[in-house]
Parts: C-alpha cells; structure tokens; sequence
C-alpha cells in the first residue's frame, strides 16, 4: 500500500498532474481499478494538496448495475467526498465500444463541471496501457497511436495510476478489504480489449515475464518522444500556427512559409496540427492522399477524416469538420 502511495505521488509530481489546490473529480465505476484509485487519492490529498469529488457512470447494460451506483455512493459517503451520477444510454450498432467511449467521457465531462472540479481523474494503469498498446500496434499505429494512454491529455482528463499495474491494485484491494462489483461485461470476449486481457496478455507474460510492465514502458518513452517532438515543431514554427474557433469549427492557419518542403517533415506537422485542434491522428493512407494534394494545383480543399485543409491566402488552412473530433482515443 505505502508502495502504490509512493509511487502515485511521485508521478502526479513529476509529470506536474495537478497544482496544489486542485479540485479533483475521480470517474469511479465501483470495479477495483477505481475503488483502489478512490482510496489511493483519498490518502493523498494533504500531500499532494488537492481536494476530491467522485463522478459515477451508469452505463445501463446490464442487471444489476445499481448495486455499483449505491456502492461508489456510500464509498463517497463514508469519505465525505461530494458525488454526483448519470445514466448512459449507447444506441446499438456498429462500433459499439469506440461510441460508448466518446458519450462517457463527454458526460463525465459534464460531471466534472456539476461537481466543480478542476480536472477529471481516470483510474488506467499500466496493464490498460499494454492492451493499448498491443490493440493499436496490431492494427498499424504510428507513433502518434502506440504512445498509448496519455498521463494527462486536452480536456483536463488525466491518469494518476499508469505507473502501478494490476498486479499492484489486486494487492491493495485485499490489503483494504474492499468488495469491488463486478461487472459481467469484463468478461465478455466479443470485445476486442477483453480478448486481449483474458487470452494474450497471460500468454505473452508467460512467455516474457514482466511483458504487461515492459509495454507499458515503451508507451510511454514514446509518449515522452511525440511530446519532445511537438516541442520541437512548436520551435520551429514560432508562433506561426494560429488557432480559432467560430461556430463550432476549430481553425489552424500556418503561413505557407513555414509548410516545409520535405514530404516526411510535412506528414509530421499533419500529425502535429491534427494533435493541436484534437482530431485523431490521420491514417497512412489519409497522410499519404495529403501528401499527393500538396504537390499538385491545390485548387480544390482536400478532405481526410475530420479535417479540411485549403489554401488560405499566403497560408494553409486546417478546419474541423466536427465528424472526427476526439471523445477519448486513448
């Protein structure tokens, strides 16, 4: 226990997670990731110095869920932390998963403002790393993808606990005598992440003890290199890149100047200005479609998923379209 204190504390410090005097909204779902992440912040508000709230999302899937809404209630409760609740509703059909993902972190968003907090709290740790990692890898993510699950990202969403693993949150909750719900959809295989969970993460540390630690160890040395990328981009471009939003449409304007000529540099300030106003990283082939257009007449925009780009006077134009703005990509 004192051990995963420890550790939380030193990363909430070092990666500069919250100021002291935060108001922190913890997404608990009432399963032991989140019990064990409720009592971990709990313990650490006089050293870190923030205050803490409890958000819980009723996704509504199956029987039973009000037994975790009444448990994460009274857990508040028996802390003293101020809860608020919501049901989710996710309309059948494709992508389940990816949907579901997007309309939870928009209302646990909503929560965080109805219990005024200054940032949401998420309880990913290092094992959901490895299966980020993992799931991305297979499907051909660049670098932008496999730097995984973000300790803090755009949104005021952030991850105190990706330095414990699993391993470390089942020891605490016994050590705690907490009694998580269980959800039965965990257990489900149809989904993509519990395959992953159930079937090839205990394959692959058995073949390679510590395999779960060390992805998430690559994730985020990656992580760490697409920020010390973006840094560099910022540098060079000094200033250049000027955002606005009107009407919804977030815009990205760039001097044509500063558009290097190199393809390769130009696929990597793609991913940049895709990173800036919050539309998933493009695919190869979008990249590549792009990268086709800016060697031609340009007299037309071109359109890839989520963002139009046209020529703007002496600059280059990014708009959102609004269909591929990011709820939660990692």
């Amino acid at each position: 226990m004192r051990r995963a204190l420890d550790v939380v504390r030193r990363d909430v410090r070092a990666h500069a997670l919250w100021p002291r005097g935060a108001r922190v909204v913890l997404a608990c779902s009432g399963g032991l990731d989140s019990l064990v992440a409720l009592e971990l912040l709990v313990r650490l508000q006089r050293s870190l110095g923030h205050t803490l709230a409890v958000a819980h999302m009723d996704h509504g899937v199956h029987s039973g869920s009000e037994k975790a809404v009444a448990l994460v209630q009274e857990t508040a409760r028996h802390h003293g932390l101020a809860f608020a609740s919501r049901t989710l509703r996710v309309p059948p059909g494709a992508d389940l998963e990816g949907r579901a993902r997007t309309l939870r972190y928009q209302t646990l968003d909503e929560l965080r403002l109805e219990l005024r907090g200054d940032l949401l709290a998420t309880a990913h740790h290092a094992d959901d790393q490895a299966e980020t990692l993992l799931m991305r890898a297979a499907r051909g993510g660049g670098l932008e993808a496999l730097a995984g699950i973000r300790r803090a990202r755009e949104g005021a969403v952030v991850r105190p606990l990706l330095g414990l693993d699993r391993s470390w949150l089942l020891v605490c909750g016994e050590r705690l005598g907490l009694t998580p719900h269980q959800d039965p959809t965990n257990a489900d295989l149809d989904f993509c992440r519990n395959r992953l969970r159930h079937e090839v993460l205990p394959t692959l540390e058995a073949a390679i003890p510590g395999a779960a630690r060390g992805l998430a160890r690559t994730a985020g040395l990656l992580s760490d290199h697409t920020g010390a990328l973006d840094g560099w981009i910022e540098r060079a471009l000094g200033g250049g890149l000027r955002l606005s939003r009107e009407d919804g449409t977030l815009t990205a304007w760039l001097p044509r100047s500063a558009v290097p000529p190199d393809p390769r540099l130009q696929a990597g300030l793609l991913q940049y200005v895709c990173r800036k106003v919050g539309v998933s990283a493009p695919t190869r082939r979008a990249t590549d479609q792009v990268m086709v257009w800016a060697v031609g007449p340009m007299t037309s925009p071109c359109s890839i998923h989520g963002l139009t780009i046209d020529i703007d006077g002496d600059g280059w134009r990014f708009r959102t379209s609004g269909i591929a703005r990011q709820g939660c990509a990692d």
